[in-house]
Formats: C-alpha cells, structure tokens, sequence
C-alpha cells in the first residue's frame, strides 16, 4: 500500500514513524547531573579516519555508507560526484571542502551510484560534531548534501553535568561556551529531515551562500544561547513544516540578504522556548531571549504563515505541562523577543500574514509589503495572550513601510507609545 502513498507523503511518515521511535527508545531514566558522553560513533558499520586520504577523497575510496572522523583537513578529488559518507568532527580546526561534489544518503531514492542508501534504521546525519565537547575553527565548504533521513550538518552541544540535574544556570553563572568560529559556506542542502543544526550556546557562525531545499521541517535551527550568529546571501526554498529559520533563544545575530521561497510555515520566527522539563531528555532551560537580532534586506516569497515572526511563541497554551517555565503547570507562556530590527525587507504573499510583532520594543522600518487575496499585511498585538496582556505591548516602531494590501492589518492591545505610520 505505501508505494501507492505519494513520495513526499512517504518521507514524513517514515521519518515521523522514526522519530517516535528514538523518543521511545531513549526513554529510560536519566540522571541529567552526570557527565554526557558522545558514543554516537558506534552507530557507524564502517569508520575511517580522515588522515588516510592525505591527497583526496576519491569514489573509489568508499564503497559503502562509511563514518569519517575528521582527525585532519579533508578535500574530495575532482570530480567527485556522490559519497555516502558522513564526516564527524571530533576535534577543532579542521576543515572539509568537497570542491563542488555530493555528500549523497540516497534517501528518497532505490539506489546510490556508489553503495546503498542509508537505511531508517541508522538515521544518521551527512555532517555531524561531538556533542560532549565544545569545538572551534570548524570550516564546511564547496558541498552538496543531498537525501538523508536525519540533518545535514549537526553541530548539537549537550552539557550533561555541567548545568546541573535541572538544566538551570546558577544566578551570576556565566553562560557556557559552544561550538564556535564556524564558517559554513557554498553548500547545498537538500532533500534532508533538517537543514542545519546549531546546538546551545554556539557562537561566532556564519552560513554564507547556501542553499536549502525541500528540508522535512527547518531548514536552519539556532539552538538556546547561540550569539554571532550571521545567514546571509542564501536560499531556502520548498520546507514542508516549521518556520524556514527558527532563531531560539538567539541573540546578537544577523539575517541578511536571504530569499525565502514557498516555506511552507514560515520564513524566520524569533523566540525564546519555555524549555523541556527534565524528564525523557534533560532539560534546557532557555536563559537568553531572543533580543538584538538584525532581519533585514531579505526577499520572502508565499512563505505560508508569515514571513517574519517577533515573539512568535507568545501566549502559547501549554495543556501537556512539559514547560519547564512554567513549572511543568498548564498554561499561556509570555514570549520575549525584544530590540530587534527588521527592515529594508520585501513580503509578497497571497496568504498568512506577512509580518508579526508581539512584544516590543522592536523596530520594523522601510519594508516593502505586497498583500494579496488572503494574506494579511502585517499584525500587532499580543497574540494568544489576548485582553489580558494589554499593557504589556510598548515600544514598537513601524515607520517608513511601505504597504500595498488587500486587507487590513491586525492591531491589537497596543501600549500608548506605539507607533505605526
């Protein structure tokens, strides 16, 4: 029956279907207070080391889905054009440049020019980095990563034992350092689970001149605490859920100079989660809101939900009682998203609303939105908090717009000194 279900629809439930059952694999106790230990590699049939390819990595070279561990610079032959491999990098200052070839799990396809597909059961990324230990001067250059059923490039950071059973920094604690000075450039993603993951604190990374299309869910993820953060001159294209680019919790970061195209759910959201109660995982709680991010110069086309979202969380029902700030309790989470600029950016839409605003102060300037049949241009309010927030909304400029709409736009408990020309 399910060769009858079209290919799209298949991935997701496969992929849905896997998830689950990591969620329920993983579900043993856990003691969050003791150190984490990366054991990942296990899950590779075949690991080889970097090292042994001195001059290039060639197909000749892997005839199976193969683990390389980056234990030295890695550059694919001329060439070179599909690899089912995975690069983990377990030490800092090392770079991979596949000089224009593919990095290819096959996912979605019978077969591979050179070996099989990875199987459902592996879910294994294209790109990843320990998560036990923090890492710098990691460079990704000249790639095309294409067909796996897990993320592109995951670059996760756990901390296990050094926040704590409960996940919380100690007041004055400083915050923890990352994975940092990354440089991800001249890559295509596609046909991926995620596009790119950035774990907790990761620092000074800049995705320049990549392309992401047809990611299962986000196609860029920026985890709790990451800071110096930059996108620019990129493409990210076809999503299916979730917003393009989820900003968690980020801060100081710039987005600039990006297209957005048929996204299904969304172009950028800006937040801070209500973090996970320790319970199947440990819990992050997320200390840094997202304040002090730049959006601008961007083009987002038929985007789906919106294009941009400050504040995208707020007023979020919480009924299961898994939000650690809330104490695991039911009820509505109070978003912060505060500082942040977004201007100089062109919306085109036919639905959804072009652009959200839920808290304040933040800035919205000299953009230009074209607001067609159902499409919104632009919302101010508190969101799902509603009349009970009223007061809470100041701050926000929204001058030097330009709008051209169907429809009104939605404003809504708005404090006395906002300002909307």
């Amino acid at each position: 029956m399910i060769a009858t279900v079209p290919l799209i629809i298949r991935r997701s439930i496969l992929l849905s279907t896997a998830m689950l059952g990591t969620v329920l694999a993983d579900s043993q106790p856990i003691n969050c207070a003791l150190p984490h230990t990366d054991n990942r590699l296990s899950q590779c049939a075949v690991v080889h080391y970097a090292s042994e390819y001195p001059s290039c990595l060639s197909a000749t070279d892997i005839t199976q889905h193969t683990c390389i561990v980056m234990d030295s610079d890695l550059s694919f032959c001329e060439n070179t054009e599909s690899l089912p491999l995975t690069t983990v990098f377990d030490r800092s200052d090392k770079t991979l440049d596949c000089r224009g070839g593919t990095i290819d799990h096959g996912w979605g396809r019978v077969e591979l020019p050179n070996g099989p597909v990875t199987t459902e059961a592996t879910r294994i990324p294209a790109v990843r980095f320990m998560d036990d230990r923090s890492l710098t001067g990691i460079t990704i250059q000249n790639c095309t990563i294409r067909g796996t059923n897990h993320i592109g490039i995951q670059a996760t950071r756990f901390f296990g034992g050094e926040l704590g059973g409960d996940g919380v920094l100690s007041e004055g604690e400083p915050l923890p350092v990352g994975h940092g000075d990354l440089v991800l450039r001249n890559l295509t993603i596609e046909d991926t689970g995620l596009g790119i993951y950035l774990g907790t604190y990761s620092h000074n990374v800049s995705i320049d001149n990549v392309v992401v299309d047809r990611s299962e869910r986000i196609a860029i993820y920026s985890e709790a605490g990451t800071h110096n953060l930059s996108i620019t001159n990129s493409v990210i294209t076809n999503n299916q859920t979730r917003e393009a680019i989820a900003i968690d919790s980020t801060y100081d970061s710039v987005i600039e100079n990006n297209l957005f195209v048929n996204n299904r759910e969304g172009g950028i959201n800006l937040y801070q989660n209500c973090g996970e109660l320790k319970g199947i995982v440990c819990p992050v709680v997320r200390s840094t809101p997202s304040n002090n991010n730049v959006v601008q110069n961007n083009a987002f086309v038929n985007t789906g939900i919106s294009g941009v979202q400050v504040a995208s969380r707020q007023g979020r029902n919480h009924s299961l009682g898994w939000c650690a700030t809330l104490n695991g309790l039911p009820g509505q989470f109070t978003d912060t998203s505060r500082n942040n600029t977004v201007s100089n950016n062109v919306f085109i839409c036919q639905e959804g609303t072009a652009l959200l605003v839920k808290d304040g102060p933040n800035t919205v300037e000299n953009n230009r939105i074209v607001a067609r049949d159902q499409c919104v241009p632009f919302e101010i309010s508190t969101g799902g908090l509603g009349s009970s927030a009223s007061e809470r909304l100041n701050g926000i400029k929204m001058k030097g717009n330009q709008i051209d709409a169907t429809l009104p736009p939605k404003l809504r408990n708005l404090g006395s000194d906002v300002v909307v020309d």
